[in-house]
């Protein structure tokens, strides 16, 4: 049951997923936290895609198993409709290749199925804070297909007009190589919020809208060497 009287500043969440018994889940442990309000749950992504702007929701959190709508579409009509909104992806074994999809199409994050609730609300939460979590599956995926060709030829004029830091640099060549924002963060030996702050400004530099595209379009501008 939703908190009678949430806080003001309580993180609007919009949640998205097909399966009702998960529904039911994460529709739990986002009310079970008094720092979270939950706006409004949807079997669909249409439904969800209504109400968007009327909700205005901060976080998005999706599951891949849309009945209705390519994920990947979804992600792009959610940013355009509510660009504000963060959208992190619930990816279960064998997705990795719509997760990676919708990171492309700008979902800002992404974590693993299944979960504990504590992993969950830790994961949005952190979200506010600027940390937009991607599992190393993924990321490897995302690295592997770029290794294996399906990066363009990096483009000279366009890589001199990106000014990314050395320190940003470094945050992408640690997450194209599978490593997550908490083990970049050790690796660094930085916050794990200054993570999320890099990136954020990377992917900003980059004109993109999330980790894995950040990684994905820095590699093709030959920014971060070679795989």
């Amino acid at each position: 049951m939703k908190p009678a009287t949430p806080p003001a500043d309580a993180l609007r969440v919009m949640l998205v997923e097909r399966d009702g018994s998960a529904r039911k889940r994460l529709e739990a442990a986002i009310c079970a936290d008094a720092r979270m309000l939950l706006v409004d749950c949807f079997a669909e992504g249409a439904q969800a895609l209504r109400s968007l702007v009327r909700l205005r929701p901060e976080v998005l959190l999706l599951g891949l198993r849309l009945a209705d709508l390519d994920v990947a579409e979804f992600v792009r009509s959610a940013r355009r409709s509510n660009a504000a909104c963060e959208i992190l992806v619930i990816v279960a074994p064998g997705e990795e290749q719509a997760a990676l999809a919708s990171m492309t199409a700008g979902a800002a994050g992404c974590m693993p199925r299944p979960y504990a609730a504590a992993d969950l609300v830790a994961q949005v939460l952190q979200m506010r804070a600027g940390v937009c979590p991607m599992i190393s599956s993924v990321a490897r995926l995302l690295f592997e297909q770029l290794r294996v060709g399906e990066a363009v030829q990096p483009a000279t004029a366009q890589a001199s007009a990106v000014h990314l830091t050395a320190r940003e640099l470094d945050v992408l060549r640690l997450l194209a190589r599978g490593l997550s924002y908490a083990q970049a963060s050790e690796r660094l030996g930085v916050a794990l919020n200054t993570v999320g702050s890099h990136v954020k400004k990377a992917y900003r530099k980059l004109d993109v809208h999330s980790a894995g595209a950040a990684v994905m379009r820095a590699i093709q501008l030959g920014l971060l060497g070679e795989p």
